[in-house]
Formats: C-alpha cells, structure tokens, sequence
C-alpha cells in the first residue's frame, strides 16, 4: 500500500482572496475538492497532496487561470508560514531566517522538502518531491517554487531575484508570464525544480515588514487563539505545532503571543491538569508519527526539525512514550499497512 503522503493547509494562504478576483467562489471549488468551506482557515487541517494538486487543477480549469498557482503564490511568502513567520519578523539575517523556514516546510509536509546549499559563489534551493505517481502536478510545482521565491523578498527586500529558476516540467504559461514573476533567467525541461542565488544574500539582514504584514499576523494569531477559546491546553497546543521550525519553544515565547503574563499563562495550565512541557512533548510526538507512519524523512532531519540537540535525545524521548525507537516504530507501521 502506498503511503499518503500529506501537507498542511497553510499552503492555501491567500487562497479565499485569490478566487474572488478571478470570479471564482471558494467555498464551491473546495466542494469539487472534497474539501470543506472553512478548512483555509484552519491551519492545522491536514490534506492530502493529492488533493491539494486535484483543487489547484479544479481551479484551473474552472476560472480558466493557467497560471493560478502562480498566482496563489504572489499571496504567500511569509503568510503561508503562519505564526512562525511572525516571529521572523524579529530581526536576525537571511540565513538564519532561511533555516527556520527550512525546519518548519520539514514539519508540515510529507509530499516534499527544500534542501539549501551554497555551491562556490551560489546558493541553491532545492525542491526534492517524496511523492510519485501523481499526474499534473505543474500546478503545484508552480506554487511552491513561487512561494518560495516571493518568501526571500519578503524576508529580505523586493530587490531580490534568482540568477536562475529551473523547473522540470515543460511551461503552462507564456514564457513572459515567467519572467514577469520571477524576474530571472526560466529554463524548463530540466532535471530538479531550483532556485539559484547569488550566496552573499545569506548575510543579508532581515527587511522591516510592512505594516499590511505586521496586521495580518496580528489577526492570523488573534483568531487562531479564538477558534479554542475556553480551552487554554488546546491553545497553547495549537501555537506550539505552529512554532515547532522555530526551535524556540518556551513558555515566555507562547505567553507573548498570547498576551498573557507567563505566571498567568503557567497557572491556567496547571488548573486545566497540564503543563506547557507536556503539550510540548505532545506535539512533538504527534508530528513525528505523522511524518514516520507515510513519509521518508530522514531521521536526523525529523529529529532537529522538532527542536531535539541530537538524535539521540530524540530516539530517547520517543521510546519513553512509544516502547520502541523511532526506526522500529516506522518499520512495524510499514508492516502493518
């Protein structure tokens, strides 16, 4: 049986503004999707990527776009990191930046992650896919390397462009589309989807945000607390799966999104019977059995992405609460499906 491999909804950021403007309505093309009409809205929702690529391809055809995933992703950049990409907001540089981003995609996508590396005076961004067998993916391709394109200007200025973009499929659209977007040199037919830059944008200190950002990350944070109001532990929760890439996982860190006083913060917690360690173990333990049940991480990846010193630590923590070693654990999953 072939595992399903699954993405989190984040990567539909901008998705109810988009439709509207192409005369579209969302909740409609969610339906021929299977999906229901508030999922955008709810960032934990996990879904297929085989889904994903049938809604993008439904859109497609249906607002008559060629280039819709293009266009999704001219909406995300730091959106679609959700909370995590209000704490970048904090400063530091692009490099450091980049690493976050890179720990949270690992943690909330089965169907592919970014490898970054610096290659003499390059830096190439990578996209390696775990999925095969899924038809008409151009779509999706197109997002997640528009998205990412548009994530390095908006963490560090609108000046930024690839020296080159290479996709593997053949074009969807005019070649002009391409280089109105990316603003760079678009070879297709190749072997990898890459971005390439010129290295020395690593050094480079985060840009101010816009105020427009700033906004929306208040109300992304405000609502996302809503949706569990009178359920302090599933808050805290919650904030903690949106934060894991930042490896900053501390209760003044979780108190300060929420305005709350940390002793406050702490003593909700205690009087609902738990504790913001064991909701971070929880979460920890949750996200590394839904990547080791289907996908093929790897497991000194898994284990740094999810904030552990070593694998060690990592495979220490999970046989505590598993019996078993993480390898062990993925291999009886296997056998079992």
């Amino acid at each position: 049986m072939k595992p399903t491999y699954e993405i989190r909804i984040g990567t539909l950021a901008g998705f109810d503004t988009l439709v509207p403007q192409l005369g579209g309505v969302p909740a409609k093309l969610l339906a021929r999707a299977s999906l229901p009409p508030n999922c955008v809205r709810r960032p934990e929702i996990l879904i297929s990527i085989s889904t994903l690529v049938d809604l993008l391809n439904v859109c497609k055809q249906e607002l008559q776009c060629d280039d819709f995933g293009l266009r999704l992703a001219e909406l995300q950049g730091l959106r679609m990191l959700g909370i995590l990409g209000k704490l970048l907001l904090n400063g530091g540089n692009l490099d450091t930046a980049l690493s976050a981003c890179h720990r949270y995609m690992v943690l909330h996508n089965q169907a592919d992650h970014w490898r970054l590396s610096e290659q003499g005076e390059r830096l190439q961004a990578q996209r390696i896919s775990h999925y095969s067998g899924l038809s008409d993916t151009d779509q999706y391709s197109e997002l997640a390397m528009g998205a990412a394109c548009r994530l390095f200007r908006e963490l560090a200025g609108t000046d930024i462009r690839p020296l080159q973009v290479l996709f593997r499929h053949t074009p969807i659209s005019s070649m002009q589309r391409y280089r109105e977007y990316f603003d760079a040199e678009v070879l297709f037919a190749q072997e990898r989807d890459c971005l390439i830059f010129d290295a020395t944008l690593l050094r480079r200190p985060l840009s101010a945000p816009a105020p427009s950002l700033i906004n929306y990350f208040e109300k992304f944070t405000h609502g996302l607390i809503k949706q569990y109001q009178g359920d302090i532990a599933a808050q805290v929760r919650t904030l903690i799966l949106q934060t894991l890439g930042a490896k900053q996982h501390s209760l003044a860190q979780i108190s300060q999104l929420m305005d709350m006083p940390v002793r406050t913060l702490q003593r909700r917690l205690n009087d609902s019977g738990t504790s913001f360690r064991q909701l971070l173990q929880q979460a920890r333990m949750e996200t590394a059995r839904w990547h080791l049940r289907a996908s093929s991480i790897d497991i000194g990846l898994l284990s740094a992405s999810l904030g552990y010193t070593d694998v060690s630590a990592f495979s220490k923590a999970f046989r505590s609460i598993h019996g078993s070693s993480p390898l062990q654990w993925r291999k009886y999953q296997h056998e079992m499906h």
